[in-house]
């Protein structure tokens, strides 16, 4: 019996994706204008009460209030940031993981993808590969998703500290890459703009998936 591909879900399952990903950028932005907004509200209170006082009196009071200054300012964005790019890295793991199900169930296969050696989106990436016939070499993006991973697990293991090593993968990665700085030996930083610039790269990704779901389907349909 022909498997029905829109009753298990595979036919649209990268176009489910996708939608919910671009969903984070909604967050992101909505997130991103919070602090912003109490940044420019206290700076307007700061200016405020600068105006009773004499000249000689503002450096103390701006002082004062540095450390809110700071929270909008950066640690509350370095915090947001950082754990939307693991947030989002997770969430393309749970959805890998979840298409090899889907594939799993389309092939009547008794072999799961926890069945295979590795794990994360290596191991889902394998059963795609071997048990569904991905062909990798058409997901251009493929790329950018593993040094992603790089980045998410130098951020959860090393504080987000990078390898003195200039020639590291991870550091050319991220001087080549819109929105993320950091020096070798140093922290990374990650600025909304990769954040963006994170969700419509991978946005492409499920794309470029979804091409191969089509051709795995065309191929699982019994020839006329």
């Amino acid at each position: 019996m022909p498997v029905d591909f829109f009753e298990n879900g595979l036919c649209f399952y990268c176009h489910l994706a996708k939608n919910e990903l671009l969903m984070y950028s909604n967050f992101h932005s909505k997130t991103e204008l919070s602090w912003q907004q109490n940044d420019e509200q206290l700076q307007k209170e700061i200016d405020s009460i600068l105006k009773k006082y004499p000249e000689a009196d503002h450096h103390e009071i701006v002082e004062s209030h540095g450390w809110d200054l700071h929270l909008n300012q950066y640690k509350y964005p370095d915090i947001h940031r950082t754990a939307l790019v693991i947030s989002i890295y997770v969430f393309i793991e749970d959805q890998l993981n979840g298409l090899c199900i889907t594939l799993g169930e389309s092939l009547d296969s008794k072999l799961r993808f926890t069945d295979l050696k590795g794990q994360g989106i290596e191991r889902a990436l394998l059963y795609m590969s071997k048990i569904a016939s991905f062909d990798l070499g058409k997901i251009p993006s493929l790329s950018f998703v593993r040094h992603v991973n790089k980045l998410r697990n130098k951020i959860v293991h090393a504080d987000g500290y990078l390898s003195e090593d200039p020639s590291d993968k991870l550091n050319i990665f991220i001087k080549d890459t819109l929105g993320l700085r950091g020096e070798p030996g140093g922290r990374v930083h990650i600025d909304s703009d990769f954040i963006d610039h994170l969700i419509d790269r991978l946005a492409n990704f499920f794309d470029e998936m979804d091409k191969q779901v089509q051709q795995f389907m065309e191929r699982a349909q019994p020839s006329h």
